[in-house]
């Protein structure tokens, strides 16, 4: 048991030192600014997505490229044999993808430095873009049969998945709110807007 306890003592010391670099608290572990926004999100990779907001990424895009950028960080199903997931996306869903992939890869370096045990490569492989081009979709008011065609799930799935979805953007306006930032406060408001009609968000699917 005491064993245990070590083990146990060492990784929070490890988490501690990950969470100092990231800049979520300082030397004294006092709680900072990007760790009051972390705390907010707890449907998704907190590390991650707070540094997507504060490099600024969901500055420039629209509602609804931030929405679809945000639904890699909830889609787990895998498509078969992608080089690159991102292969055939249009640009304005690729190039924030990418910029996801490069702070991924920021945190799980500095995870490996802090010696956590992470295979770096299969940290970043778990953010999946193969929701980005549906959920863009949706989000300019497609009807779900024309949506469901972009995806490579069945009908239940992409429900959920959108379900999902909600719910962390809706965490992100909460966390937006939270550190006084009410232009991304009100993108991300709106954005749960964009999401929440039709089949997706009926009380019960057999009505």
């Amino acid at each position: 048991r005491s064993c245990q306890t070590m083990v146990m003592k060492d990784d929070l010391r490890r988490m501690k030192r990950v969470l100092k670099e990231l800049g979520h608290v300082d030397g004294s572990g006092v709680i900072q600014t990007k760790g009051r926004t972390a705390c907010e999100i707890n449907t998704a990779n907190e590390l991650v997505v707070v540094e997507l907001v504060f490099a600024g990424v969901f500055n420039d895009l629209t509602v609804e490229q931030c929405v679809a950028l945000l639904s890699c960080m909830i889609f787990d199903e895998r498509s078969k044999d992608e080089d690159d997931p991102a292969q055939g996306l249009k640009s304005y869903l690729s190039g924030p993808y990418y910029k996801l992939i490069e702070l991924a890869r920021t945190v799980a370096k500095v995870a490996i430095s802090c010696k956590i045990e992470l295979n770096e490569d299969e940290f970043v492989d778990k953010f999946n873009p193969g929701l980005m081009e549906a959920v863009y979709a949706w989000c300019k008011g497609a009807k779900f049969v024309e949506v469901q065609k972009l995806t490579g799930t069945f009908e239940g799935s992409t429900i959920r998945s959108l379900r999902r979805l909600e719910g962390l953007v809706r965490q992100l306006a909460s966390a937006s709110k939270s550190i006084g930032n009410l232009e991304l406060q009100a993108k991300f408001e709106k954005g749960s807007e964009l999401l929440k009609r039709d089949i997706v968000f009926c009380s019960s699917l057999y009505l």
